[in-house]
């Protein structure tokens, strides 16, 4: 491969800004003519398509390891296709690709031909990035029921724990967990039946193993009051609104031993 410093060498000399810009543009997917101004030997300009294809299938292989399941969903083919117009739009901006991919899912929400055919593949593409983000989370402690020995019950619902750091939770208008945990986990996938409706999700890591599960409507309002900072008597509140019959005890008990709760931190 021709490094970019022995390219240099046959440049004209210009502002290097101008280069890089130009240079960045290719790698992005820019027609190669605007490189031609900047060779002081227009043979040399197939050279230019090197660094644009090794670019591109660098980050389009970064990326199908982090979107599994839209990867299997729409094809090799297709995938490479919209890395294509990802790029365009939100090229890298650091050395390391690690983080690479945030915006993937919103990218996929806003695309036209994604919108028409594909309505789904938006929040599956959340789950992939939610289930990225529990492995690549920090690895602090959640709190555990050692940790409460000596707390008086009565003061319990007082208690305000937060949510571990790798946890996500989701809702979605479509089934996009179903149709996500299928395709991540089924040597057969199912068919998931739109019609399903609305889903809610959380994902998270305990004992250094990724954990996903379905939640019900009413489990999604208590995790996100928690997340948001209130108390468990204030999250059991909200929650109650969605289902009266919500016993606080023993979600309470379920969760901790999840591991889905901030545990103490300690300097």
């Amino acid at each position: 491969m021709l490094c970019l410093g022995a390219m240099h060498r046959g440049l004209m000399m210009a502002e290097p800004r101008d280069f890089y810009e130009n240079f960045a543009a290719l790698l992005r997917g820019a027609d190669r003519d605007a490189m031609a101004g900047h060779l002081e030997n227009q043979n040399h300009m197939p050279r230019f398509a090197i660094h644009q294809s090794n670019f591109r299938v660098t980050v389009t292989k970064a990326m199908q390891g982090i979107y599994k399941a839209v990867m299997r969903l729409v094809g090799e083919e297709y995938f490479t296709g919209l890395m294509a117009e990802f790029l365009k739009e939100t090229p890298p901006v650091s050395s390391s690709l690690t983080h690479y991919g945030a915006a993937f899912p919103g990218f996929l929400k806003t695309f036209a031909p994604v919108q028409k055919d594909l309505p789904w593949l938006s929040p599956v593409a959340r789950l992939d990035w939610a289930w990225f983000c529990a492995y690549g989370a920090a690895n602090t402690v959640a709190l555990g029921a050692s940790d409460l020995q000596g707390v008086a019950p009565e003061l319990l619902p007082a208690r305000a724990p937060g949510l571990h750091g790798s946890c996500t939770l989701l809702r979605f208008s479509v089934p996009a967990y179903s149709i996500w945990r299928t395709n991540i986990e089924d040597d057969d996938v199912q068919q998931i039946a739109l019609e399903k409706g609305r889903e809610w999700a959380l994902v998270w890591r305990q004992d250094m193993q990724i954990r996903h599960t379905a939640l019900n409507r009413a489990q999604y309002v208590f995790l996100d009051a928690i997340g948001g900072g209130r108390s468990l008597a204030q999250s059991w509140t909200d929650a109650r609104i969605n289902d009266p019959q919500f016993d606080l005890s023993k979600e309470f008990a379920h969760w901790l031993n999840a591991g889905v709760f901030q545990g103490e931190q300690h300097d």
